[in-house]
């Protein structure tokens, strides 16, 4: 009988140690998952802010809005007929040229002046809406290119990225300017030339450029501007950080022709004009003064130009202005399923390229974020059942056994 009480016993008190350890255990957990899912949270928090902060391409709607009047900004891609020597697509049936694009325009006028005299009316005096609406177009070439000062070479590169851009396109793309500025659109005929910084250093070793010469298929252009396209993490996934320079769209079809200039009428017939190139991004801020109405007038102006259609286009719609918000985010990825469809073709600027992946890293953090404020909630529950709960059974038994002892020493004495 002593034997078993005694292993009786060291059971007991194995069990009653291994109870009060595990305890002590679980007690500090939902310390630390609070203290986890604060930290969480808060990264998240942090990280979203720095992504979203980087897309600045993303908000030319916030830089033009006013009390009077919000703006939406958008983006149509195109596809293009690839060329083997590098020069800008080809315009395809199915896609965007300088014609269509100029019918999209003249529509597009037609109801923002409409807009803007409706949105007149119950206004007060001072109410007057500054640039009502604005859009610009572009295409991408690929050629090699050298740099010259005094008609001394400086530096060369085998590819760069070479954007013909026709509109309003500094408007829409607010760079960050290392010197000069952007392309005038009144100076159409002008051989001039935007470098950003990754070509600028590559064919100059210095920012401060303006004046040099840039030669392009045996065209000379005049460096006016150089911009920063970006030196984050995104910049550099998504290509922003390779080299890339900003022509006038119709410089990609004197290019395409190598610098030729036809001098007869048969010669021009088979030279490729503006008209034969692709526009692969056309984008356009416009008044909306009731949300998504602008959206909608966009889709309205390609179905009554391009004869657009949701269902079997291979126009690319892209409602830029409120893209990174809850809502949008969770139509476009959830359930999962890819978040931009069809494509065939089409050429994705590099800054549209950043704002998808953006997307991603925003639906991640997001995520995360929401498991550390699940943390935060679990944890602080379970603190609160720890200050304010009942005392576990081995809590009990310690302060029965504590009870005991006191006892049996005033017994003694």
């Amino acid at each position: 009988m002593e034997i078993r009480q005694k292993l009786k016993n060291f059971i007991k008190n194995k069990w009653a140690v291994l109870c009060r350890r595990t305890h002590y255990v679980l007690l500090g957990i939902p310390f630390v998952l609070a203290t986890a899912g604060l930290v969480l949270g808060v990264a998240s928090v942090i990280r979203i802010d720095q992504v979203l902060d980087r897309q600045s391409f993303q908000y030319a709607a916030e830089h033009y809005e006013s009390k009077v009047m919000p703006y939406r900004q958008m983006t149509v891609l195109g596809p293009g007929l690839a060329q083997g020597d590098g020069s800008a697509a080809r315009s395809t049936e199915d896609g965007l040229n300088l014609e269509k694009v100029k019918s999209l325009h003249e529509a597009l006028d037609i109801t923002e002046r409409s807009t803007v005299g409706d949105s007149s009316k119950g206004q007060g005096k001072g109410s007057v809406i500054v640039n009502p609406w604005k859009d610009c177009y572009s295409t991408t070439a690929t050629y090699a290119a050298k740099g010259m000062i005094n008609k001394e070479e400086t530096g060369s590169v085998d590819s760069c990225e070479l954007v013909g851009v026709g509109g309003d396109y500094a408007s829409l793309h607010p760079f960050i300017y290392e010197s000069g500025g952007f392309l005038q659109q009144d100076e159409a005929g002008r051989l001039s030339i935007v470098l950003n910084t990754q070509m600028a250093w590559n064919l100059f070793r210095s920012y401060q450029v303006l004046g040099a010469f840039v030669e392009i298929n045996g065209t000379i252009y005049s460096v006016v501007g150089v911009v920063n396209d970006g030196t984050d993490e995104l910049s550099e996934t998504v290509g922003a950080t390779k080299p890339r320079a900003y022509v006038q769209f119709s410089q990609l079809a004197s290019l395409a022709n190598g610098g030729f200039i036809p001098t007869n009428s048969m010669e021009t017939d088979s030279a490729i004009k503006e008209e034969d190139l692709a526009i692969t991004c056309y984008e356009v801020l416009m008044m909306d003064p009731i949300k998504n109405i602008a959206f909608n007038d966009l889709k309205k102006a390609l179905s009554d130009t391009v004869s657009y259609s949701e269902d079997t286009s291979k126009l690319v719609l892209i409602n830029n202005t409120d893209r990174f918000n809850v809502i949008s985010l969770f139509k476009k990825y959830f359930p999962l399923k890819k978040s931009y469809v069809g494509g065939d073709g089409i050429s994705v600027p590099y800054y549209e390229r950043s704002a998808r992946l953006a997307e991603q890293y925003v639906v991640f953090w997001a995520e995360a974020l929401v498991v550390g404020i699940f943390f935060v909630i679990v944890g602080g529950c379970n603190i609160y059942a720890i200050i304010h709960g009942k005392k576990p059974r081995h809590k009990k038994e310690e302060a029965e056994d504590d009870n005991e002892f006191v006892a049996e020493d005033e017994k003694t004495r």
